[in-house]
């Protein structure tokens, strides 16, 4: 079994732009965070989703591992987590024609 280790996830928020997600990061802004403990990338996933899900806006979860080393896996289990993403606001300049 996993060993269990304590995480920490932030929510930032994102849209998509035709086929791009695009995240908005604010200096000193405030974000939706979260302190938990999974055993595992699975679970890990489960419960990050549950909590991007739960806040049901577009956005973008930044995960972060408190313990020493990370997991194996962890940083291919956690690097595109988008959930929620609609189309956003296309400057008529950007926009395709």
């Amino acid at each position: 079994m996993a060993q269990s280790r304590d995480y920490k996830v932030k929510l930032y928020p994102a849209h998509k732009e035709g086929n791009f997600a695009v995240t908005k990061f604010e200096a000193f802004g405030t974000y939706p965070e979260k302190s938990l403990s999974a055993a595992g990338m699975p679970d890990l996933i489960d419960q990050v989703t549950h909590f991007a899900l739960v806040h049901g806006e577009g956005c973008q979860a930044s995960v972060r591992c408190l313990a020493l080393r990370n997991p194996p896996g962890f940083k291919k289990a956690t690097e595109d987590l988008f959930f929620n993403l609609t189309e956003g606001p296309v400057a008529v300049d950007q926009a395709i024609i």
